[in-house]
């Protein structure tokens, strides 16, 4: 289960070990991508118990090629996971893994079909145009049955770590959206908004005050925020 095999619509020699998704839930190496990944599905994962929600059909919007996998399968309890590559240049195509649970697709190949209950993206609308990030979003709502959640995760423009850097820009010069912005882009297509929240307030080396994140949360303060919203 550590590798993706390619469908008839996609070329040789594409499963290779950049994917590593490993779909059992066992822990990836504990780097701090890894674990940052962990952080937002167990913080996902609260917030969807709290609305009684149990999703099983899972659709992630990103550049991710398998990595995230370990963390989605292993706290969110999910039956498949379908990822959408946006990368401008990819010879993706269609990829799936060995026991079908998970598809890598790229963007040009996707066909939405309003048959997932969850979607999840992480740093993805701050990297793109105004027009594009409301052309992802809707391309995300196509994929979501009625009453599906999409999370939204980004940056947090008003972390205390941020806050020095007075408006940070991601990598190649684009500010990064704030909550506001991010609920404007949501709503702007049709989303209803459920709440904002913001954790990860905590390195990997204090992972043991996680539990604190529940109080700390509302305050959006911490390293990233989610957005988590619903189709009507």
């Amino acid at each position: 289960m550590e590798s993706y095999e390619t469908t008839k619509h996609e070329h040789e020699g594409a499963a290779d070990s950049r994917l590593r998704p490993r779909l059992d839930g066992r822990r990836l190496d504990d780097d701090p991508d890894a674990c940052l990944a962990r952080s937002r599905a167990r913080w996902l994962r609260r917030c969807l118990d709290a609305l009684g929600e149990r999703p099983t059909h899972m659709v992630a919007l990103g550049r991710d090629h398998g990595s995230n996998n370990s963390a989605f399968f292993g706290n969110l309890h999910i039956k498949s996971l379908v990822t959408i590559d946006l990368a401008e240049r990819s010879r993706t195509g269609v990829l799936r893994s060995a026991d079908g649970k998970a598809t890598l697709v790229h963007v040009s190949d996707y066909r939405a079909s309003e048959s997932a209950d969850l979607a999840f993206t992480h740093g993805v609308f701050d990297h793109m145009p105004e027009l594009e990030r409301a052309a992802a979003a809707v391309l995300v709502s196509r994929s979501l049955s009625s009453g599906g959640v999409f999370a939204v995760w980004q940056r947090n423009p008003w972390s205390p770590g941020a806050i020095w850097s007075s408006r940070p820009a991601v990598p190649g010069g684009s500010p990064v959206l704030t909550a506001r912005e991010t609920r404007r882009l949501l709503r702007g297509v049709g989303f209803d908004i459920i709440h904002t929240t913001s954790p990860l307030f905590f390195p990997q080396s204090l992972s043991w005050c996680e539990p604190l994140e529940t109080l700390l949360a509302p305050i959006q303060m911490g390293g990233e925020y989610m957005v988590l919203a619903r189709k009507p």
